[in-house]
């Protein structure tokens, strides 16, 4: 039987709070937040890797919303943001089965975008 990785539930969490991106954009980043605040100075790179993800997916929806007045209809903005949530039960399955596996197309961009996050 795998040990589960330092930070697994840190990274659990975070991908968690993809589903409050249906109800409000601050609700998944408060809950975003908090799992990288605890996180903080703990050296867990298993958390940090799937909080890199997770700030990613986080941006694109702040992009989404941001701009989805000039969307040609509300079902777009709807289906933009459903994509990324299924992006984050990517990450959420990865993250259950320890693997450390970048999101498909944009998971080693956001791993170096946001390797701030440690």
């Amino acid at each position: 039987m795998n040990k589960d990785p330092q930070g697994k539930s840190l990274a659990l969490i975070a991908y968690g709070s993809a589903l409050f991106l249906y109800i409000h954009l601050l609700l998944f980043i408060a809950t975003l937040g908090v799992a990288i605040l605890l996180n903080l100075n703990k050296n867990q790179p298993f958390a940090s890797f799937h909080h890199r993800q997770m700030v990613g997916i986080g941006c694109i929806a702040l992009l989404i919303t941001a701009f989805g007045n000039i969307l040609p209809n509300n079902w777009t903005a709807l289906l933009l943001i459903s994509s990324l949530v299924f992006l984050a039960v990517l990450g959420f399955v990865d993250a259950y089965k320890n693997q450390m596996t970048p999101l498909p197309y944009v998971g080693t961009k956001f791993q170096q975008w946001f390797s701030f996050i440690k």
